[in-house]
């Protein structure tokens, strides 16, 4: 990329930057993903790099937790090669804060080393925004009081530096530790600080309001009314909690779904409140809905204990009973949802501990911070190579397939899938042991991999089953392609292995215009090789183009 392409990415990414910070994240991820791909194609691993790491924080404001987790593991490896340790510590704070929306474990790693790499660093920012990490790390384990020293450092620091609107969301978070500390313990008994705590975190996303309606950062406002609401009600003052609501309906910018949930959620919390049960039965019905139709399990639990309580005040015990069972169920399956989600990091964890060297274990255990809260247990690094490499074949594994398959569908290109199945798997294994059967799957791996081009995606899908995403190809093509893999395999002299092995493969072949989902695509592509296996094996099955 020459010298003035570099600066006109650089400009762009500033826009983007620029449209995040005024309430239009989405507009935001739009831009910075131009970039990326231009990046990309052009072999600019710096602008990659920067816009990857922007991605991370726009996913994050857009509730995309998944996908901006994993730019942030691309964004980390990449400023771990280039040696920026304030830009890696930066995001390692977003991958930190996106375990922490989903519920899953690893957050306080990625925290503490964020911190200390941003001290290392000596990059105010970085370290405001480490600080601020860990002080909402701890804020989630309910730890307060420890949680206020990191906030209120980040806020002071944050006051030292020139940059408005990032201090008003580290004072959002500074006044919401406050309040939430102050609601827990009148919950408990205990009200005696409640006016007063409550009064001094309303003071501070007060002033963080008032930063982000003079900066245009109607995402951050939006988050300041809706505090400021849930403190008003602390303080059973529900007309002003009303007018907070009022005035977040009345902002302008971009609205993602989770934006939309909880405005709902909190509206109709206010007009319990305010004994308006009617109109808060409709508004909480609303974003139980609309959190339904996105699959937002965490927004829509609270929704349904909301309605119960609705209904149980306007003294419809049916209704409330109905709405009890909801918020079970609800939560149910939101717990399955994120213990799903946690098996899969304690997966990558493991993964990961594997790759790292006994003394690099022990360097990181060394350098650990006494924290009796967070009780670490291991040290390690997040590493990408880790979350989305196959350890048996060192292919893509089915994460990274899953990312890959998002950014194409995207593009809005054609593309085909082949999924490639070893036939009669059970029967090596059984026959000539596990050992070989993995020492095949290898083989397999290295046979395939050399045999495409650097455009095309290879993944292990699991098992004995590969993957190939073939951007830019259509049926033809792809079978011709495939049928080379597939003869590859039949012709390797695997008497190395065995003298009695031969290896053959299945594939079936499903391509697409670029408008259907890759689920469907890649359900199609495993009917073909079904039907491949049907006729006898060792064989391709495609079909034509799919799509309107």
């Amino acid at each position: 990329m020459s010298r003035s392409a570099s600066g006109i990415a650089r400009e762009r990414l500033a826009e983007a930057e620029r449209l995040s910070r005024s309430g239009l994240p989405i507009s935001a991820i739009a831009l910075a993903e131009q970039v990326r791909n231009e990046a990309l194609a052009n072999g600019s691993q710096h602008i990659y790099a920067l816009s990857t790491s922007q991605l991370s924080w726009y996913y994050f404001m857009t509730a995309r937790y998944e996908q901006g987790a994993v730019h942030a593991l691309e964004a980390i490896e990449l400023w771990q090669v280039t040696g920026d340790a304030a830009r890696e510590a930066s995001c390692r704070c977003y991958y930190a804060w996106q375990l922490c929306q989903m519920g899953m474990p690893g957050a306080e790693h990625e925290a503490m080393q964020a911190l200390r790499q941003a001290e290392k660093a000596g990059d105010p920012a970085a370290l405001c925004l480490a600080q601020n990490t860990v002080a909402v790390v701890l804020w989630m384990y309910k730890q307060f009081e420890q949680a206020l020293d990191f906030s209120t450092q980040a806020v002071a620091l944050a006051r030292t530096v020139d940059d408005p609107v990032a201090l008003g969301w580290w004072l959002i978070n500074d006044g919401g530790i406050r309040g939430d500390h102050a609601a827990i313990k009148a919950a408990q008994g205990d009200r005696r600080d409640l006016v007063a705590t409550v009064d001094h975190a309303t003071s501070l996303t007060e002033e963080a309001l008032a930063l982000a309606l003079a900066h245009q950062d109607h995402w951050g406002a939006r988050i300041c009314l809706g505090n400021l609401a849930e403190f008003a009600l602390h303080l059973g003052d529900t007309d002003r909690a009303m007018a907070h609501m009022d005035h977040w309906q009345q902002l302008p910018g971009e609205l993602g779904d989770r934006d939309l949930t909880q405005y709902h959620r909190c509206n109709g919390q206010v007009l319990i409140a305010q004994g308006r049960i009617d109109e808060a039965i409709v508004a909480l019905k609303t974003g139980v809905e609309h959190a339904d139709q996105v699959n937002d399990l965490e927004s829509g639990v609270p929704g349904c204990q909301a309605l119960a309580e609705a209904y149980e005040r306007k003294g419809d015990f049916k209704m409330a009973l109905h709405w009890h069972r909801e918020f079970h169920e609800h939560y149910v399956r939101y717990c399955t949802h994120t213990a799903q989600r946690s098996a899969r990091v304690a997966a990558t964890q493991y993964e990961t501990e594997q790759l790292r060297n006994q003394s690099e274990t022990a360097r990181l255990q060394a350098q650990a911070l006494e924290v009796s809260n967070l009780e670490l247990t291991q040290e390690t690094d997040r590493l990408k190579k880790a979350n989305l490499e196959d350890p048996l074949t060192g292919l893509y594994n089915r994460r990274a397939l899953e990312a890959a398959l998002a950014e194409t569908q995207k593009t809005g290109a054609a593309y085909a899938i082949a999924l490639l199945d070893v036939d009669h798997f059970k029967r090596i294994n059984d026959r000539f042991s596990h050992l070989v059967g993995d020492e095949v799957l290898r083989q397999i791996a290295g046979i395939l991999g050399g045999l495409i081009r650097k455009s095309e995606f290879l993944a292990r899908f699991g098992g004995e089953e590969f993957v190939l995403l073939m951007p830019d190809m259509g049926s033809a093509e792809a079978a011709v392609l495939c049928e080379r893999l597939r003869s590859a395999v039949e012709a390797w002299n695997w008497a190395e292995q065995n003298t009695e092995l031969a290896v053959t493969i299945s594939i079936g072949i499903a391509s697409t215009d670029g408008t259907d989902a890759p689920t469907a695509i890649l359900a199609a592509a495993d009917a073909l090789l079904y039907q491949a296996k049907a006729k006898g094996r060792n064989r391709v099955e495609v079909s034509h183009a799919t799509g309107a």
